[in-house]
């Protein structure tokens, strides 16, 4: 950890940049040990897509963006929940009441901030809650699998764990049961 720049701590290196932490902030260094993007972060997440979720407390309260390579903010940190960009969106929710809803890399709202929660998308659908049960859409914001679940994982190989009715089992895309609803826990 200590190395060039006297680190408390460094994750692993993904796409030749780590995350580390100094004096309790987060920033990032190159393979060569150089402080690339300086620590002025509250929180830092590892590179997707090409950007970085980052946070920063404001008056208490963490706000989520992103940045760059080059440390510029492509998203301001104007966000209270951020998921990490993935097939190029990323799920978001602002402090304005509206929900949960995906925009992508400038900052641009591409589908409407109306979810109770949501996730990345995986195998091009995300899981989303709507008046407390979890679906998937597609990225033009179809539901493509009707929101009945009381928990969901995201697409993995073609199938998704999910929960109905206590019991958990497996969906493939279209929503059909794979592996019927029936157990008690699936690991």
């Amino acid at each position: 950890y200590g190395g060039k720049g006297g680190f408390d701590a460094a994750d692993m290196f993904v796409d030749g940049m780590s995350i580390v932490k100094k004096s309790g902030r987060y920033g990032f260094i190159d393979k060569d040990g150089n402080e690339v993007i300086p620590c002025n972060y509250s929180g830092a997440y590892r590179f997707r897509d090409g950007v970085a979720r980052v946070c920063s407390v404001k008056e208490r309260i963490y706000m989520f963006g992103f940045i760059n390579k080059e440390g510029n903010e492509v998203v301001p940190l104007k966000y209270i929940v951020a998921r990490d960009f993935s097939e190029g969106l990323a799920a978001v929710k602002a402090d304005d009441g509206r929900g949960f809803g995906f925009i992508d890399a400038s900052d641009k709202e591409v589908l409407p901030f109306k979810y109770d929660n949501a996730m990345s998308f995986s195998e091009g659908l995300a899981a989303v809650k709507i008046d407390g049960k979890w679906g998937f859409i597609d990225k033009n914001g179809n539901e493509v699998i009707p929101c009945k679940y009381e928990s969901v994982d995201g697409f993995s190989k073609g199938m998704a764990q999910v929960e109905l009715d206590g019991k958990y089992g497996f969906i493939d895309k279209t929503g059909n049961e794979i592996i019927s609803c029936k157990y008690d826990r699936i690991y």
